[in-house]
């Protein structure tokens, strides 16, 4: 059986609220953020099969729904965008899709409000 190792060197949190993923310009991708870290996140979204393009850099906005927070224009890379089968989405001609994030290069601004992020809403997993 063949292990799987842990590649990744920040501690990842969960959302205490429900926070939203979009990826910017169009939002075709829109989805609630699973796990986030200071390096990179996860969100998982739907979407109609011929809605996807793919592109390695994108730029995503986070917010918060219900109070507030908005940390827009985020420059990101794609590591992975998985469809996931989730019975009722497929005959709707939907996809379920797992997206891994890595941020690139943040402003001081971003930075910050990112930080703000995981200390005053997220936590670990329990």
């Amino acid at each position: 059986m063949k292990s799987t190792a842990e590649r990744r060197e920040s501690l990842r949190l969960r959302p205490k609220e429900k926070t939203f993923v979009a990826l910017r310009p169009e939002f075709v991708k829109l989805g609630k953020l699973l796990d986030i870290s200071k390096r990179g996140l996860c969100f998982q979204y739907f979407s109609k099969e011929d809605s996807i393009q793919k592109s390695p850099m994108l730029n995503i906005d986070m917010f918060i729904s219900n109070n507030g927070y908005y940390l827009p224009n985020i420059p990101c890379r794609e590591i992975y965008d998985e469809k996931i089968s989730k019975g009722m989405t497929v005959a709707m001609g939907l996809e379920y899709h797992r997206c891994g994030l890595q941020f690139d290069t943040l402003s001081k601004h971003q930075i910050d409000q990112l930080d703000l992020f995981l200390h005053e809403h997220a936590e670990l997993a329990q």
